[in-house]
């Protein structure tokens, strides 16, 4: 079966995580009561997600079990695109990124640059979190040929293009609109959710966002978000898809179907981290698998999402809580 190509343009950060029995008020300090280095940024999250939602998770041979042994259905090779610093956490995130047969060779190394770090405050009492990143390196990506797509995936024209904006917005504008000279798929997770402009829209295939950033970026109210995803599809996107936290999903699509998919229930949420990076990657894993069969079904895309960002929040941390494909099954 011919391989299919998935490549995720994003920043790459180290995330400091800090468990406490609640997040400081200004001017105080308190002790944590955990720490945790683990590799992250939505760029190196949305990777992960995305290679675990298409390929079951590592067994032993004497575990083994050849009806979960799946992953071969898939074959969605993965190209992380972005930038580190010349120091040990961008060394940690490309061998993070590499041991799970991610593509790294569009991860370049700055000079006298530090790779991306974002501190992360749990709240052990309400499981709710809080970041502080610093984008270090990321600010410095550019493609090795602005004027190629195939440069970010090793030379083969990808199915899907997935974006984050931890890069500079301009380059990623850049970014989407060769892809849409090129023919090829976008998807644009606007987060940070900086505004673009109005042509950017007309190259975006799937816009996944949360529904903060949706009533950012239309000027809707965040309660409004049906009428902010009529809006980004008249400026040209073709699918839209808000989520709403405990409420679920919103989806939207050019042609005027839209609906709503059910948050997972009895979820217990241990940590939020990763949960937004995990529901954008399962999405686009499960379009270039649908892709490859010829068919959308944007509802089923969602509903996958849904789980797979389900199962993450139930465990700590952000790639190490990403499930692998048989996990959301």
């Amino acid at each position: 079966m011919a391989s299919r190509f998935l490549t995720v343009v994003g920043g790459l950060n180290m995330d400091l995580i800090f468990e406490a029995k609640r997040a400081p008020e200004a001017g105080e300090s308190l002790d944590a009561t955990s720490l945790f280095t683990l590799p992250g940024g939505k760029g190196c999250n949305t990777a992960i997600a995305t290679y675990r939602a298409s390929h079951s998770k590592p067994r032993s041979r004497q575990d083994s079990n050849p009806a979960l042994d799946i992953a071969s259905e898939e074959n969605i090779q993965i190209f992380m695109n972005g930038a580190v610093g010349n120091d040990a956490f961008g060394e940690e995130l490309k061998e993070r990124l590499n041991s799970h047969n991610i593509n790294t060779d569009g991860v370049l190394t700055i000079p006298d640059e530090r790779s991306g770090t974002c501190l992360v405050i749990v709240d052990s009492a309400t499981n709710d979190s809080r970041n502080l990143g610093y984008q270090g390196a990321n600010l410095k990506w550019r493609p090795i040929d602005s004027n190629s797509i195939t440069c970010l995936a090793a030379g083969h024209i990808p199915d899907l293009v997935i974006a984050h904006l931890g890069i500079p917005r301009k380059t990623i504008e850049s970014v989407l609109q060769i892809a849409r000279e090129k023919g090829v798929d976008t998807l644009l997770n606007p987060a940070p959710a900086y505004h673009l402009g109005k042509d950017t829209y007309k190259c975006i295939t799937h816009l996944v966002l949360n529904h903060a950033e949706a009533s950012t970026l239309s000027g809707c109210t965040v309660e409004n978000w049906r009428d902010a995803a009529a809006w980004f599809i008249r400026l040209g996107v073709k699918n839209v898809v808000i989520t709403l936290g405990s409420k679920g999903a919103y989806f939207a699509m050019s042609g005027g179907v839209e609906g709503v998919v059910d948050a997972v229930k009895d979820v217990k949420i241990v940590d939020t981290t990763g949960a937004g990076d995990t529901f954008v990657g399962t999405y686009g894993a499960d379009y270039v698998k649908q892709k490859r069969k010829g068919v959308w079904d944007i509802r089923k895309a969602v509903w996958r999402a849904c789980m797979a960002a389900a199962r993450t929040i139930e465990r700590l941390g952000a790639q190490e809580a990403m499930p692998w494909l048989d996990e959301i099954e």
